[in-house]
């Protein structure tokens, strides 16, 4: 889709104004340089039991099902760690290991493996006469975000993937690939959420008398914004001298147009957002995922 005249004389007008003072992304859309350092783990102890090791044997095989340790796959899960936030839009990642933070870092990032597990799973074929092991995986970590200058944690979350969601497969290195596939969504996901773009409205795009259909914004590809990528839009307000937020809308990036320039679909809000521009209020459009 081709950019009318005026979209491109305000386009010009922005990308003047940013070389002009020198600009990079910075405020609340920041780029935040990260460095990675250990992820600790401790292998747990099998749980004792009063019946002896024998016996726990001989039920865990009458339950055909086992659960084991798999302490291999620590430094997996931490690689796995440094490729997923390595995918959040915001943040530049190095490997604190290879690359010691420097005055340039902003955050830091440590925590701890909780577990590293397999399942196995011994299933009846339709022959009903053999059984062979199927398995899957789970993993669970806590990260610490930590202010590299002085040392406050900025955030503390979670993350567990575990049977829910997964199919059963035929060996561990299987299973563990379906887990760590799992573990990079969560994280990338998260911290995109946790750390979104804010963007503002370059242009109109294709509208009626009272919807809106279409929006420029001033992000783009040196975003890491692609097709597809979805936006909340909220009308700010006040009451009693503090700032309010209202959803009115969602936008869909439809056409990347350049390094900051996105076309976007208003997907949901076409009214709410139409009149709430008509009446020049002031907008908010963030990032979600």
């Amino acid at each position: 889709m081709m950019i009318n005249m005026r979209t491109k004389q305000t386009i010009l007008a922005v990308l003047f104004i940013a070389f002009s003072m020198g600009m990079k992304a910075q405020g609340e859309n920041a780029l935040q340089n990260v460095s990675v350092m250990e992820l600790s783990y401790t292998m747990k102890e099998a749980p004792k039991s009063e019946l002896g090791t024998v016996v726990s044997a001989v039920l865990d095989v009458l339950a055909d099902q086992t659960t084991e340790e798999q302490p291999g796959y620590a430094e997996a899960v931490r690689a796995n760690v440094i490729t997923a936030l390595g995918n959040v839009r915001r943040f530049q990642v190095t490997d604190g290991r290879q690359v010691a933070p420097t005055d340039e870092t902003d955050i830091i990032v440590d925590g701890t493996i909780n577990y590293i597990s397999t399942t196995v799973e011994f299933k009846l074929q339709s022959n009903k006469k053999d059984k062979i092991p199927q398995y899957y995986a789970q993993i669970g970590l806590t990260l610490n975000l930590k202010d590299r200058a002085s040392g406050t944690v900025l955030n503390s979350q979670m993350f567990e993937v575990n049977k829910s969601g997964w199919a059963w497969v035929k060996s561990i290195d299987s299973a563990m690939k379906s887990a760590m596939e799992g573990l990079r969504a969560k994280v990338m996901k998260y911290y995109n959420a946790a750390y979104p773009y804010s963007a503002n409205i370059l242009e109109r795009g294709t509208e009626t008398t009272d919807k809106q259909k279409e929006l420029y914004i001033d992000l783009g590809s040196m975003h890491g914004v692609h097709e597809g990528t979805h936006f909340d839009v909220y009308v700010i307000g006040s009451i009693g001298g503090k700032e309010t937020r209202k959803l009115i809308g969602r936008l869909k990036v439809r056409q990347i147009e350049g390094n900051e320039v996105s076309l976007c679909k208003v997907v949901s809000g076409k009214k709410e957002i139409k009149a709430a521009l008509d009446a020049h209020q002031k907008l908010l459009i963030i990032s979600t995922d």
